[in-house]
């Protein structure tokens, strides 16, 4: 599977609720072998209720964007969520339906698990 065939598909939950539309992904890179780096592994989507477009990398913690384009960002993914790759049960026809009721993590660190606000 590409990333580009999930990029843009609507993710819904196990009732049948649209969360949102894939805006990103997280990946954990394996182990080293010798030489070679480690094989990337897909552990999380990244679905914005919102908004089609990326972050263009400014939700990741240690990013300082300018003033203007922080609003902007912020207010385009407001109750944007992580879900876990283990939620996923089928990826099909630009849809994303999950297996489980994922839970709400929300990319801001600082939020509790579980804290849906700004929706």
């Amino acid at each position: 599977m590409l990333l580009s065939e999930l990029l843009g598909c609507r993710v819904h939950a196990l009732d049948g609720a649209d969360l949102g539309v894939v805006v990103d992904a997280r990946f954990r890179r394996g182990a080293r072998q010798g030489r070679r780096e480690g094989d990337l592994e897909l552990v999380a989507l990244i679905v914005s209720p919102h908004s089609r477009l990326s972050f263009y990398g400014y939700e990741r913690g240690r990013v300082n964007a300018p003033a203007l384009i922080n609003a902007i960002i912020t207010r385009m993914h407001r109750a944007s969520r992580i879900v876990p790759w283990e939620c996923v049960e089928t990826v099909g026809d630009g849809d994303v339906r999950l297996g489980v009721d994922a839970p709400f993590i929300p990319l801001d660190a600082r939020r509790p698990i579980g804290e849906a606000r700004g929706a």
